[in-house]
């Protein structure tokens, strides 16, 4: 269903001459990973009572969303990696220019998307208003321009704090987008929110371990590459240990936050399911000073 309505919401270019972009474009969408986020974005929604059908154009601007900010980071200009998916990068093969251009068409479809994507006025228009402000300097954007600045990456907990936005900032908008614009209970959406800002945490914490822990061939993208752009990380500051603890702690406090405002409902169960696969085999959790410091941090 998410592969179909992703096809037919391609933002490929009717013009002489764009055959490139809309090559890189469906390249960089097809096969484009578990297709995890639009997934979260249509559990959430059920969570809040909303239906699946009417929020596939929201799921979709989630995927494309996602899929944008990976060609963007992917640049020479920013993490400069050669891997994505186990395939070379786009820029790679298609050249810098037509790879900001397909980022660029695709961050654009996905609020036309968004707007098209509300059940009620007052619904969408909220969620073009939170997507910005998840996406913009506050969000994904800041927490890019944090990844770029090398002074303020270097063993600073507030530099932890805004990097991590690249990643929560989305995780946010991909579990609360649906609830909002089906018109959910503000209640509901503070419990989703809450939840989708530590799954991002987690994710993040669990990618930077991937990161030095991992292989390129199983994960399928570029390793070691915060160690080659000096970057400070949740391995670094807190050791492996003390990441995986502390990513565990976040899990757990997103699942009290489904399981005390939706108790037994079957779509929130599955939510809860989704945040396990974050760190398959970590052990119980018992944070550290330095990192319960962090924490603190992260919530103001």
């Amino acid at each position: 269903m998410i592969e179909a309505a992703l096809e037919q919401s391609l933002p490929l270019s009717a013009r002489h001459g764009a055959e490139r972009l809309n090559e890189a474009l469906r390249a960089a969408v097809f096969p484009g990973g578990k297709r995890w986020r639009p997934i979260l974005t249509l559990l959430g929604t059920m969570t809040a009572g909303g239906a699946a059908q009417p929020a596939l154009p929201i799921a979709c601007a989630i995927e494309f969303l996602h899929t944008s900010s990976l060609i963007l980071d992917d640049l020479p200009a920013m993490d400069d990696a050669k891997l994505r998916r186990g395939r070379a990068t786009l820029h790679l093969i298609y050249g810098e220019g037509p790879a900001l251009l397909a980022a660029l068409a695709l961050l654009n479809q996905a609020y036309a998307l968004l707007a098209s994507g509300g059940e009620a006025r007052a619904g969408t228009s909220r969620l073009i208003t939170e997507a910005a402000r998840c996406i913009g300097p506050d969000g994904m954007i800041g927490g890019q321009a944090a990844d770029l600045d090398i002074r303020a990456s270097r063993g600073n907990s507030h530099a932890l704090a805004s990097r991590q936005l690249k990643t929560t900032a989305l995780a946010r908008l991909t579990i609360i987008a649906g609830a909002i614009a089906s018109g959910a209970d503000e209640q509901d959406v503070s419990a989703l929110a809450r939840y989708g800002d530590c799954l991002g945490a987690a994710y993040q914490i669990c990618d930077d371990l991937l990161d030095e822990l991992g292989e390129s061939a199983t994960i399928g993208k570029n390793v070691g590459q915060d160690a080659r752009h000096l970057r400070s990380t949740f391995t670094a500051q807190f050791g492996a240990e003390g990441a995986r603890r502390l990513a565990l702690d976040f899990l757990a406090e997103g699942k009290q936050a489904l399981q005390e405002r939706f108790g037994d409902c079957q779509t929130a169960r599955l939510l809860i399911e989704a945040a396990d696969l974050v760190i398959v085999g970590a052990g119980p959790s018992r944070t550290s000073t330095n990192a319960a410091s962090w924490r603190a941090e992260v919530k103001h």
